[in-house]
């Protein structure tokens, strides 16, 4: 898991890791500059245009200084912009500048904004103006130099963070480069991931710059992205001896007059994702739809509301079969009904096996928050911002302040919480918070939602702790998001093109089994 950072976490981080020693501090600026260097070298090829690197009064201009060096010394043609002269720069910065001016080395001083007049000329633009230090809106020529450099229509890449981003709330400081690429230094800042920043950054490269360990690990927040060698050693593992039952059995409560499709798409994820078998309970009268639609699942027709919703007289035979099951999942399709409402509230609170509540599900202890905290085994509620508003108000808009948020919830009533969206957002009891932005707009659309939460049941079904069931299961679904949206874009794709790449997202986590030789 990679640690996802504040501005002043990261802060902290590097002037512990300097400690006032200068010869330290310039050797993080030139594994800064390094990486940039392979950064600009995949965008660019020498020998076939100029290179603009524009550099800011502080660290962030030094990493631009080296790069421009290590630029200068590959045979890059460059040509560095500054807010100030290398000589009257200090520390690091002043020193990565005489460097940069003692290899030959082109450089302009910044009067005006005029003075960049033939960036469209330029082949890349560095923009390492300002760093994720800078305090308030960018001023005066520093707005001036950020506006010329989005109108140029050249590629920027962005050292640190784009000039202008607030690294925290994910919100440009009125203005804002548009970076092509971002490399930023030591670890992930979490207001890159959320929007309107988040289309600021363009492709997020993180450059680890080896910061000690111990340092690191004293200043975390417990806020995490996972890499995909997490998700690859959390996928269960198949076993070769195994049966259906042996691999997982998932109890469903979904589906109504009218939501079938709710029913299908989450019975349908459960199995995509490698559960064993899946038991869908459905009132009596959508037992034709649904048969014909699930061939593979085993449906259990139960007493309905007049409107067709799940009657309360289910709950005996519905809590019978997930005492038997090693996941449950209710939610997804059920409709508003009182006395639905009623049937799910008892059974959160009476099931003995791990619980994924979604949907309707969720909608059921409207106004009836505190019941939650009745529920007897694990939980697992998978709102977007509509349930969560329904069940304990609006969250924050600043985004270390809603995910504080969560994590209060999530202790207070024993749960795992995922909340949806672009990035989806998971927090656990513990205190842990996971980060997954791999999604697309394309996966804004009906039906998503159930396939996530049959994704999560039937991975929870598998063995997989429901936390970690919750942070796999979003990375599957988000990430067949991306492959159903690579083939028939995003304003084309819809929640049952996901089906069909489940299957696929998974094998490529799966390592692959080697048959025993029966001669060894």
């Amino acid at each position: 898991m990679v640690p996802l950072l504040s501005t002043a976490q990261m802060r902290k981080i590097d002037e512990q890791a300097i400690s006032g020693n200068a010869e330290a501090g310039y050797s993080y600026m030139l594994r800064a500059g390094s990486r940039l260097f392979c950064a600009a070298k995949a965008m660019v090829h020498a020998g076939r245009g100029e290179i603009a690197v524009i550099c800011g009064k502080g660290n962030n201009g030094g990493d631009g200084f080296v790069a421009a060096r290590l630029l200068l010394e590959a045979g890059f043609r460059v040509m560095c912009f500054g807010l100030a002269h290398p000589r009257d720069l200090s520390g690091e910065a002043r020193l990565a500048g005489d460097q940069y001016l003692a290899s030959n080395g082109n450089f302009m001083l910044l009067d005006d904004a005029e003075d960049l007049a033939g960036l469209p000329d330029y082949v890349l633009i560095i923009d390492a103006l300002l760093g994720t230090g800078a305090k308030g809106p960018p001023r005066r020529l520093a707005a001036e130099i950020i506006d010329v450099i989005n109108k140029s229509g050249v590629p920027v890449l962005a050292v640190d963070t784009p000039s202008g981003l607030n690294n925290d709330t994910g919100i440009p400081e009125s203005t804002c480069v548009n970076a092509s690429v971002t490399v930023t230094m030591g670890f992930p800042k979490t207001g890159a991931y959320f929007y309107p920043g988040r289309s600021c950054v363009g492709n997020y490269i993180i450059a680890d710059l080896g910061y000690p360990k111990e340092i690191v690990e004293k200043n975390l927040s417990g806020l995490f992205l996972p890499a995909r060698e997490d998700m690859e050693n959390l996928l269960p593992a198949r076993k070769p001896a195994g049966s259906k039952f042996d691999h997982g059995v998932v109890c469903m409560l979904c589906g109504s007059a009218g939501m079938t499709g709710s029913a299908t798409l989450a019975a349908k994820s459960a199995m995509r994702t490698g559960c064993g078998m899946v038991h869908l309970f459905a009132p009596k009268s959508v037992m034709p739809v649904l048969s014909v639609n699930c061939i593979e699942v085993v449906m259990h027709g139960i007493a309905e509301t007049k409107a067709g919703t799940p009657a309360y007289t289910a709950k005996n035979s519905l809590l019978d079969f997930a005492e038997k099951s090693q996941a449950f999942c209710i939610g997804p399709g059920i409709s508003h009904s009182n006395e639905t409402g009623r049937l799910v509230r008892e059974a959160v609170a009476e099931a003995i096996c791990p619980v994924i509540l979604d949907a309707d599900g969720i909608n059921a202890f409207r106004g009836r928050a505190k019941d939650l905290k009745k529920h007897s085994s694990k939980l697992c509620i998978t709102p977007h911002g509509g349930e969560w508003s329904r069940l304990f108000g609006d969250l924050p808009v600043v985004p270390l302040e809603a995910i504080g948020a969560l994590m209060k919830k999530a202790e207070e009533f024993s749960m795992t919480i995922l909340y949806k969206g672009n990035p989806t957002i998971i927090v656990d009891p513990s205190g842990g918070a996971w980060l997954l932005p791999f999604g697309n707009s394309g996966m804004a659309t009906a039906g998503c939602g159930d396939v996530l939460s049959g994704v999560i049941a039937s991975l929870a079904a598998q063995g997989l702790d429901i936390t970690y069931a919750a942070i796999l299961g979003a990375y599957i679904h988000q990430m067949a998001g991306v492959a159903a949206s690579s083939e028939f874009g995003e304003h084309g794709m819809i929640a049952g093109d996901l089906l069909q790449k489940i299957p696929i997202v998974v094998k490529s986590l799966a390592v692959p089994v080697t048959p025993a030789d029966p001669n060894d």
